[in-house]
């Protein structure tokens, strides 16, 4: 139409002067649509970006043609219609987030060609037709994080090749449909955490090949089979923290770029021994708050590209069982979580791994202890019963396997050598304790002689008084002794002339002084 104008005009200004009056109102009337389109009131504007936000709209805004960025938030939007979004066609980018929004019509987003970015989170949206995004093949990224999805219809992102970032955290999405994102070859960042995926289809991802980082975290999975992952050569990392997973497995033979790997916070009691070969460029690996008790040996030797790992919070047995744990982490040069602690035996509870395992001598081979567990392949068509005092569990390896293999678990009753090691562990203790306190005193003894020197004297002073005391008192005895036995007195009843008569008349007697008697020398 604008070019039929020109054509009309050039033409009338060559033939006729009444053509110049038409021209004019025409270029006039194609000018009013542009002069109408200005900023709505309220809203703000830089150039052809407009920003209408936290003013309680139910209604979106009129006359908003060429604009290329429109932001809708924190509004009180709670419907999209069909063709809501018409006059838009240079829009680039579309910001409908913190509404409450719940119902999408399938043609809403119809002509928004040009939209590269749309945000639909925080809202209360239930349900998305299948047309939903046909309009926009240009998308590369979109937002349903924090909504109320229950489900997925299987062609919701067809066509989306340019799509590179999708999140749909914290919804209730309980399944995801085979080969849903089949035409998303582009995406390199998906986040479905915090929903209530119970499981996952072998195809849930396929054509993802330039998938770099997935987050299934917070969700109901019981079962990880890294064969659901099939094909996703340039994922680096994987999130399945807190879920129900109780084992990992792996049906399939194929190796992939992962490098970071998030098992934290599951029930994780068995890791299948070969699991880990299909991801030899691993360097991350969190697998503490579960219920591991033991790793085989093969796990570990299959953790060679690690740089940080994270064990704690798992109810660790030490037996000799956990000998080769303990011998790979002396020997790992990468980063882990020193908060290891023995959950069985009763003897061990509470203690460090490595500490108990050399405290107690778990792994030396004469050792005897507590809990020893050994396990040695059984055919399933052989029974062996188990020995006295001797306790045997079996488990079987998936199906699928040709050579199916039971592995019998015999868990030995408690030893003397175990007792006499907790009885020497205890008097090394105690002599210790006895010997700290015996340095804290020498240590008392040393500082009080130094900061106080004047009164160690007088302490002295009267130690040598009462010494002094002492030994004069001994000597005032002994003289006392000696005097007791020069002089005495004799007495005779008999009346001799010239002895002093006593008046009382019952007799008379005489008293004779012995001369001295010397020492002899």
């Amino acid at each position: 139409m604008d070019f039929l104008l020109i054509g009309l005009c050039l033409n009338w200004l060559l033939r006729k002067p009444p053509g110049l009056i038409l021209c004019t109102l025409g270029i006039f009337s194609k000018m009013l649509p542009a002069v109408n389109s200005g900023c709505p009131q309220l809203c703000r504007c830089e150039g052809r970006l407009l920003y209408c936000e936290s003013l309680n709209l139910t209604e979106m805004p009129r006359n908003l043609s060429g604009m290329m960025g429109l932001s809708l938030r924190y509004n009180s939007l709670s419907e999209l219609h069909d063709g809501q979004f018409t006059g838009l066609m240079q829009l680039t980018w579309l910001y409908l987030d913190h509404n409450h929004i719940c119902s999408v019509e399938g043609n809403a987003f119809q002509k928004l060609r040009r939209v590269k970015e749309l945000t639909l989170s925080s809202n209360k949206i239930t349900q998305l037709p299948n047309t939903t995004f046909r309009p926009m093949p240009n998308l590369r990224s979109v937002d349903l994080s924090y909504n109320n999805l229950q489900s997925l219809e299987p062609d919701l992102f067809h066509g989306l090749r340019k799509l590179t970032t999708l999140h749909m955290r914290s919804n209730a999405i309980k399944f995801v449909p085979v080969r849903i994102f089949q035409d998303c070859r582009s995406l390199k960042f998906l986040d479905i955490g915090y929903n209530q995926l119970k499981s996952l289809a072998r195809n849930s991802f396929a054509g993802l090949f330039k998938l770099t980082e997935l987050h299934l975290e917070h969700n109901d999975l019981v079962k990880v089979n890294l064969a659901h992952f099939p094909r996703l050569i340039s994922l680096h990392s994987l999130c399945l923290r807190r879920n129900k997973v109780t084992i990992v497995v792996n049906t399939l033979d194929w190796i992939w770029q992962l490098e970071k790997m998030d098992l934290s916070g599951n029930e994780i009691e068995y890791i299948e021994p070969h699991v880990f070969e299909s991801v030899p460029h691993l360097k991350s690996l969190q697998l503490d708050s579960n219920r591991l008790t033991y790793i085989d040996s093969r796990v570990l030797d299959s953790w060679k590209s690690l740089t940080s790992i994270s064990l704690s919070a798992n109810a660790w047995d030490c037996s000799r069982n956990v000998c080769a744990l303990a011998s790979w982490l002396s020997n790992f040069q990468g980063r882990y979580d020193s908060n290891l602690l023995c959950a069985t035996p009763e003897y061990a509870q509470g203690e460090d791994v490595l500490d108990a395992v050399y405290a107690f001598h778990l792994c030396e081979d004469n050792a005897d202890p507590t809990s020893v567990n050994t396990f040695s392949p059984v055919t399933n068509n052989s029974e062996q019963p188990p020995g006295y005092g001797s306790a045997t569990a079996t488990y079987d390896a998936p199906e699928g396997d040709e050579d199916r293999t039971t592995y019998a678990v015999t868990i030995t009753m408690p030893g003397e050598n175990s007792e006499n090691a907790v009885q020497i562990h205890k008097v090394v203790t105690g002599t210790m304790a006895l010997i700290f306190s015996f340095l804290i005193v020498v240590l008392v003894l040393y500082v009080s002689w130094k900061c106080f020197p004047a009164g160690l004297r007088q302490l002295r002073q009267c130690f040598v008084t009462q010494r002094r005391k002492q030994k004069q008192k001994q000597t005032m005895h002994q003289m006392a002794a000696m005097s007791a036995q020069e002089y005495y007195v004799d007495y005779k009843p008999n009346h001799i002339e010239g002895a002093l008569v006593i008046i009382n008349e019952y007799g008379s007697c005489s008293c004779h002084q012995q001369p001295a008697r010397e020492c002899e020398v």
